[in-house]
């Protein structure tokens, strides 16, 4: 096998597990009221539940990163992609909330792993300068995944209902585990090929201990922590209006069908999918910055958020909206660029605990809002209830999205103190950037 065709097995194999980790981060928007009335729960209760997927990723953000160094990328991905079928599968059969809520930890422990191993293959097989666009390209894929759990999702629910979706989800997640185990290999070394990074080496593995032992200097370095903050407060404000209350707005404020509201939501990883490896790239191969891209782009992702702040009265029709939903999507694929951000400003042996680490505050962040924006809509209900569905007020909606555009702005701030590293490795040379 040549390295071209390799490097192809390394990219599209695991952007399918990715494709579906992705896919349930923002599925609960389309079938947000099929749950609601399933377990009869409130718009707090269905935060929780949502919110169980990030709090797993935090609990397994550094176990993530100590896998890909330990146990490999290969079979960590493919125990995560089984962990994550056998989920799905058992949230779409589930008789009562808490079977779901274990179905629900399921899938976001076998999705927790899934990026990070993926980054971790990349960094053996692509090398650095090329690392920026692979991240794009990685965010690109998890978007097709938002997508699929847009329109399409909304589609095949009302054709066989969001139970039988969801185990139909399961089985396909499972083979496509089983294709990871079959085809992907850790390093070039495994197929005979020369390595693309001689300077990494082809060490053993360093143990888990040793391994662990690597945090507290990713922790305490200051320069890692600008773009994760930039990266997390843009990335929760998306996944808000994106994965979870973005479709009940456009029904319940604006009148939409779930389908057509799905389609309106669809624009944001839209312009994901174009914007992540276009950043990625303008990022490696023309500008040969981060801090600029990061900057410009988490600027205008705040200024996206100033339509859905319009008091009732002067808010924008669904089609004056939609432009700002896409633009939101494209603007935020600067998150794609806090994995190379990170990677370069720590120790270049430690890759998996470095870009694992970044998912603890970020994944954190998220699961706290989520849950807080469903106390703030409690907090507005009226009482009104449609077929057994709380119908919450436009003010609800508007309060929860002054809290994104909030996060936003502070988002914003943190973009300009990222360390400017010039696509390089600058861990052992503080003083050469400024």
């Amino acid at each position: 096998m040549t390295l071209r065709r390799a490097r192809l097995v390394v990219l599209t194999v695991p952007a399918a597990v990715y494709f579906f980790s992705y896919f349930h981060r923002v599925a609960p928007a389309v079938v947000a009221a099929d749950l609601m009335r399933a377990f009869a729960i409130s718009a707090a209760t269905l935060g929780s539940l949502v919110a169980i997927y990030p709090y797993v990723f935090v609990a397994m953000a550094l176990v993530a990163g100590s896998l890909a160094d330990t146990l490999g990328p290969r079979w960590t991905l493919a125990l995560g992609g089984a962990t994550m079928a056998l989920g799905a599968a058992l949230f779409g059969v589930a008789p009562t909330f808490a079977v779901a809520f274990a179905g629900r930890l399921l899938v976001g422990l076998g999705a927790s792993v899934v990026l990070i191993a993926w980054l971790s293959l990349a960094a053996e097989w692509f090398r650095p300068h090329e690392f920026g666009t692979v991240s794009g390209f990685t965010q690109a894929v998890g978007n097709v995944g938002a997508l699929g759990a847009s329109s399409p999702l909304a589609l095949l629910v009302d054709a066989v209902g969001w139970r039988h979706t969801f185990v139909m989800i399961g089985g396909v997640t499972l083979v496509l585990a089983g294709a990871v185990a079959a085809l992907v290999r850790d390093r070039p070394e495994a197929l005979g090929l020369p390595s693309v990074n001689p300077e990494r080496g082809a060490r053993p593995s360093p143990g888990l201990t040793r391994t662990l032992a690597a945090i507290p200097g990713v922790v305490r370095n200051a320069r890692t922590w600008p773009p994760i903050v930039a990266a997390g407060g843009v990335y929760v404000g998306l996944i808000t209006f994106m994965g979870l209350w973005g479709v009940p707005y456009l029904v319940q404020v604006h009148g939409l069908g779930r389908v057509e509201a799905a389609s309106v939501v669809a624009l944001a990883p839209a312009g994901l999918c174009i914007g992540s490896p276009l950043v990625g790239w303008l990022s490696d191969r023309w500008l040969r910055r981060r801090r600029l891209p990061i900057a410009v782009c988490t600027l205008l992702f705040t200024a996206c958020w100033g339509p859905l702040l319009l008091p009732h009265d002067l808010r924008l029709s669904v089609t004056a909206l939609a432009p700002f939903v896409f633009l939101m999507g494209l603007t935020a694929s600067a998150v794609a660029l806090v994995w190379p951000c990170v990677r370069e400003v720590n120790d270049p042996g430690q890759v998996g605990i470095a870009v694992g680490f970044v998912n603890v505050p970020i994944f954190l962040a998220f699961a706290v809002v989520q849950w807080l924006t469903g106390v703030i809509l409690d907090a507005h209900w009226t009482g009104l209830v449609s077929a057994g569905v709380r119908l919450y007020p436009a003010e609800g909606y508007r309060a929860v999205f002054v809290l994104c555009f909030a996060v936003s702005a502070a988002a914003t701030l943190a973009s300009w103190l990222v360390t400017e590293t010039r696509c390089r490795n600058v861990w052992q040379d503080a003083g050469a950037v400024r």
